[in-house]
This record gives structure tokens, sequence and C-alpha cells, in this order.
């Protein structure tokens, strides 16, 4: 049986990404795009370890599949058909960018004969992601010259390796398709791709003796392989006190937690002032720290497989190797009693109270090593001053592009990598904003516990000078949408509970669900920016 260029080309693009290592595919579906989703379907009933997910809804669907690749570390591709349709996952495209995920959009088009000639449901499609994809190019499936066959394996397998290499990104492939669209198939005619291999190497990081013996390490968000092992070994061994983000995966009972609460209520005094901080990761969730490093003129050294991003411009030496690498390297002889001082500050009595109650009893009654997505705004503030990490480290966020847009996608598709329950603590206009996402919940019956804390608003922005405008506060900025989560819950055919006290959290997550859940705990603005004022014992009332 013979195969025509279309089926040929689109399985030589799919067995390509597969040798890759992309085991998992996200679908929108659409017309255009009907010869590579079928070819895609076989592919995943041929393979036991492709994973193939349908999303109706393309914002959704992008942040389902960057859930998915933010938590493996792994590059997952994402099917769209031609027109609008694709530039809604251009929000998801913007965070997988900026926090390094391996993120593969296929972009099916119309030909060139139906751009800019009036045909509906056609756009400029060609590298439309701009800067925000690290690689681009088109095929044209329906070629049937075998270049092209050749072409399609050569670089789908070259500009995966690339997308992987620190600091990993994005690709777009577009595929504009002409009529008729429907490929063979079942066609048994064998596929065959030259492995492309490549070897790296790189030179050993030489041993680094440093003169300092006040030494700090502030290690952030971590999008690279985990290294709290190493770290805490490292630390505890050459009394290195440790500031732990909640997102860098490495806290521990002897790393400092609620830097920014600490800094904020003027506990770090002159006394806690360090020669020289060691930087991981990206930006910190607390803004305060690197004010704070940069106005007292603490010598930071940026430590990180793409060191040197500091928007505050004052990391004075960025060193390209993981953290792991530098931490074997590296011999310091540090003051013990430096350490012991910043050990006191986990000891300082904290009044949580509110919306804060609700990551710190979350810290007490996740199990082991259980996955936690945060949004944005005041949830990962909260979780970043209080959650210690005493039981699992597994925080995730979109922290690239700091959106409150996709969060209730992306922790699904967090959730989806693994069957062991997840939690999402998220805020009612973030919910809202990602509603459409609880629909892959119901669908797929993913396991993800959804807490929202639900103050009617924007809490943020009480917290803010914009706040005192009171005749204009509430529309431009509270922006109340009296939202009822329990109809929400009922749309989606997702159980619902309502917690009266904090404390009742230990109760729900221990009752046993099938699929996804709606925990709503309520909350008042007003009182949380008082329960925040109050929360180390400093009040600027």
């Amino acid at each position: 049986m013979t195969v025509n260029a279309l089926t040929k080309n689109t399985k030589h693009l799919l067995k390509s990404l597969y040798m890759s290592g992309v085991h998992h595919f996200v679908v929108s579906p659409g017309s255009r795009s009907t010869p590579v989703a079928l070819l895609l379907g076989e592919l995943a009933r041929n393979n036991k370890d492709v994973e193939l997910y349908v999303d109706v809804d393309e914002r959704s669907a992008g942040f389902f599949a960057l859930g998915i690749a933010k938590t493996l570390r792994e590059p997952v591709v994402l099917l769209g058909t031609s027109g609008t349709a694709i530039t809604e996952y251009a929000p998801a495209v913007a965070e997988a960018s900026i926090s390094h995920v391996p993120l593969i959009i296929l972009s099916t088009d119309r030909p060139a004969e139906l751009q800019s000639n009036g045909a509906p449901q056609t756009l400029p499609q060609q590298n439309i992601f701009g800067s925000l994809t690290k690689k681009s190019v088109t095929f044209s499936l329906q070629d049937e010259h075998p270049d092209m066959t050749e072409y399609i394996d050569f670089m789908i397998q070259k500009m995966v390796h690339e997308i992987m290499i620190v600091p990993r990104g994005t690709m777009q492939v577009n595929l504009p398709l002409r009529k008729p669209l429907m490929p063979q198939l079942d066609n048994q005619v064998p596929i065959n791709v030259t492995p492309l291999v490549f070897d790296n190497y790189s030179s050993d990081f030489p041993v680094m003796r440093l003169d300092q013996s006040r030494v700090l390490i502030l290690a952030g968000p971590n999008e690279g392989e985990d290294y709290q092992d190493i770290l805490s070994q490292f630390a505890r061994i050459n009394h290195i006190p440790v500031i732990a983000d909640v997102l860098s995966r490495a806290r521990s009972k002897t790393t400092i937690y609620g830097i920014d609460a600490l800094l904020n209520a003027g506990l770090v005094t002159e006394a806690y002032q360090p020669d020289l901080v060691i930087r991981f990761g990206a930006t910190p969730v607390s803004a305060r720290v690197l004010q704070w490093l940069k106005i007292k003129n603490i010598s930071v050294w940026h430590v990180d497989s793409h060191a040197g991003t500091d928007h505050s411009r004052h990391v004075s030496r960025a060193i390209a190797v993981t953290p792991a690498i530098f931490l074997k390297q590296v011999v310091v002889t540090n003051d013990f009693e430096f350490y012991q001082l910043w050990q006191n500050l986990n000891r300082v009595p904290r009044r949580i109270t509110g919306e804060m109650s609700v990551p710190y009893v979350l810290d007490q009654v996740v199990a082991s090593d259980q996955q936690i997505f945060v949004a944005n705004s005041m949830a990962i503030r909260d979780m970043d001053d209080v959650f210690t990490g005493i039981k699992t480290q597994k925080i995730y966020a979109n922290r690239g592009a700091n959106g409150i847009d996709g969060v209730i996608s992306t922790a699904l598709g967090m959730s989806a990598t693994t069957t062991q329950r997840s939690v999402l603590l998220v805020g009612d206009l973030t919910l809202f904003h990602d509603m459409n996402g609880l629909m892959m919940a119901k669908q797929y019956s993913l396991p993800l516990d959804i807490i929202v804390i639900n103050n009617n608003g924007g809490g943020i922005f009480s917290f803010l000078p914009q706040s005192h405008a009171d005749e204009y506060f509430e529309t431009l900025f509270g922006t109340p949408l009296t939202l009822d989560i329990s109809k929400i819950a009922d749309l989606y055919d997702i159980p619902y509970v309502q917690l009266e006290d904090r404390n009742d959290l230990l109760t729900v997550l221990s009752t046993e669900v099938v699929g996804a859940r709606l925990i709503e705990f309520k909350a008042d603005r007003v009182k949380n920016v008082l329960d925040h004022q109050r929360f180390m014992g400093v009040t600027h009332e």
C-alpha cells in the first residue's frame, strides 16, 4: 500500500517528536488540524507511553499543557486549528517563555493562496508569537519531495533539542494545509526516522574557595533539577544560613522562611548583614529581599544555568552552572554565630489569622511530597510567608509573567502527572479568570483539591496606595463579583465544601473523593490588611 505525502510527512513529524522525548499531547479540536489530530490518535493508540488530552478551550489547553511541562520538565505539544484559535495560546506561550518551560505549538494553517485574500479563519500565523518562541519553522506536509520529509525529521529533532538547552523555551511549528485534509488511517507503510544524536561536553567547574565568613544563600524559584538534599547538607556542614523561597523546592526545617514579612517588620537588623549572598534560581517571590540587598549594597553572586537575570541590576558576578554543581565545588568557613543568628528568625512568633491561616494549616496537613500549585497575587505571598515546607517542597506557580489567567488549567495539568491528589490554592478572581478550565477536571476526573479563598474581589489592591481612593477603589480595583462558588461547582459536577473554620481543612482533605473538589474559605479584604499588619507583632495602624 502506498502512502500519500500528507500522511507520510505528518507521521514523520509525530514520530520525530516522539523520538525527541515528547510523550504528552494536548489537542484543541478544529477542522484544519484534522490530519494531525487523527494520526496523533493513531500514535497514542499504538504507544502506551503517549498521553493524549483534548481541551476544547484553547486558552485552557495552553495552560494545561504548561502545567504538565512545568511539572515533568519535559516538552509538551499543543495542537490547534487555524485563525484566532492559535492566538488563544499566547498567554501560556508567554508564561512558558519567561519561566523557561519547553512548550511546542503545532499551529495548523490555511495555505498560501488563502493568506491576505479575504479567506475566513485566516491569520498570518508564521512566527505569530514573535520573540516569545525560541524556535519557529514552517513545514509543507503535502509536499511530495523526499527532501521535505528529511527536513521535517532533522529540524524537529534539532529544534526540540535546542529548546531543551538552558535557558529552555518554546517553539512553533506552522503547518499550512490544503483540502482534502483526510489522511490515510491505519496505513502500514513503515515510517523510518534517522535519529539525530547530540553529544554535550562541558568542562568541570573548578574548586572555589571563599574568603568571606558571613555568607548567606538565597534560594529563589527553581526552574531546573532539585538540589534540596545537597543544599541542606552543605548549609549544615558549613554553617551557612539559607533563605529558601517557597518555589525553590528546597525548604527544610533549617531554612529561613517568610523573609518578606521579617524585613517588613524590621526584624532583619544590621547584625544580620552578610558579606556575600549567593543567589540561586529565578526572581524571588519577595520583592523586599532584593530591595534590601541593593539598599544595603550587599555583594550578590547569581549562580544558575542561565545566571545574570536580575531586574534589580545588583548582581556583581554571574556563574553559569547549576546550584548542585556549584555546591559540590565550593569551600567556605562560615561564622557559626552568624548562622545561629539567622536560625533564630524562624522562632519569631507569628500571629497567623484570616486568609494566612489557610496556607498555615495546609503546611501541617498535606501528605508527604504532595504537589501544590499556588495562584499569584496574595496566595503566593502568603505561602512564601507562612508555609515552611515541613512535609512537601513540591510547590509550583506561574511566576514567569505572574498572571492570574490560566491558573486552574495549569494546576490541572500538574495534577495529570501523578495519581496522588494535588492541591491548588487560589483566589476568587483567579478562579473566575479560568472557570472554563474546570471542564478538564470533569472530563478526565483529575485528582485536584481547589481551595478558593473568597474575599469577593482583588485582595492585593487593598495593600496598595489606590486603596485610599475611596470614591473609586471598589469599582476599579476591588471589583467584587459576588460569585457563588457552590453554583460553579454544580456547573461542572464537582463536589463542593465550605470551610467554617481553618482547622476544618484537615477533615476535608482526609475525606476521600473521586476527581476534583472545590473548597471555599470565605474571607474579608479589609480585615485581611489588618491581619497582615499584626502578623509579626508589628502594626502600622
